[in-house]
């Protein structure tokens, strides 16, 4: 299914822009007075912060075809760099009810609140909001063979990028550890288990963008033979 109405298209990214960004201030620590630069650390944060930079542009263009193209039709904007967009925020939701919330859940003391307004926009809705978005709005049939293992990339990076400030960068006020997450902390787990922990989350990760690659193969696939129907006749 794909929506050609760029306006729906506009007003829709308007308000996933909103909530991103109002997610992104919540989590910033200025509600409260007290910034807090360690929160760009962690990869809820930076996925969202790439999601709110990628609509931003996105809904500039969406603006500008709306104005020159007209209402009817679609808008396309880097569809390659935009799955890998729609991955990367995909695997926050995922990371987090499936490997966070349980932990949280059984923590003894209750002193992280899971389902509060700061934490839904950035694991929920944003996650949520961007898949709907590639779903209904853009043309499918985008994707290579071998994208999904090219947005492999940015979950890479990131664990990269957490191994060598872990190194450098000292403890994270929030966590009391050098690491963002439990499940990549060396020095809680061990070099062995970390590496073996990564290597699980990069296959669920390539799983996922795979998942992605057919969704957007099996549009083409329910149309076809339609199509061979009326070629027929």
């Amino acid at each position: 299914m794909c929506i050609h109405n760029r306006l729906f298209a506009l007003i829709f990214r308007i308000l996933f822009l909103a909530g991103c960004g109002i997610g992104l201030y919540l989590n910033s620590g200025l509600p409260s007075g007290k910034p807090a630069p360690y929160m760009l650390i962690f990869y809820t944060i930076q996925s969202n912060a790439l999601c709110f930079i990628f609509f931003a542009i996105l809904i500039i263009k969406t603006f500008l075809d709306l104005k020159n193209k007209g209402i009817k039709g679609t808008t396309v904007f880097l569809p390659h760099f935009k799955g890998a967009v729609t991955m990367a925020i995909a695997v926050t939701f995922i990371i987090y009810q499936f490997v966070l919330v349980p932990k949280f859940l059984n923590a003894p003391a209750a002193a992280y609140s899971i389902f509060n307004w700061q934490n839904m926009l950035v694991h929920y809705f944003v996650p949520i909001a961007a898949l709907t978005d590639w779903l209904v709005f853009d043309e499918k049939l985008s994707f290579r063979w071998f994208d999904p293992i090219v947005w492999l990339m940015l979950p890479i990076a990131y664990f990269i990028f957490t191994l060598i400030r872990a190194r450098f960068g000292g403890v994270i006020e929030i966590v009391k550890s050098p690491y963002p997450y439990f499940f990549i902390d060396v020095e809680l787990l061990g070099w062995i288990k970390v590496i073996k922990n990564a290597c699980l989350l990069i296959l669920g990760f390539l799983v996922l963008g795979y998942l992605i690659f057919i969704v957007d193969r099996v549009k083409i696939r329910r149309h076809s033979p339609k199509f061979d129907v009326l070629q027929t006749r």
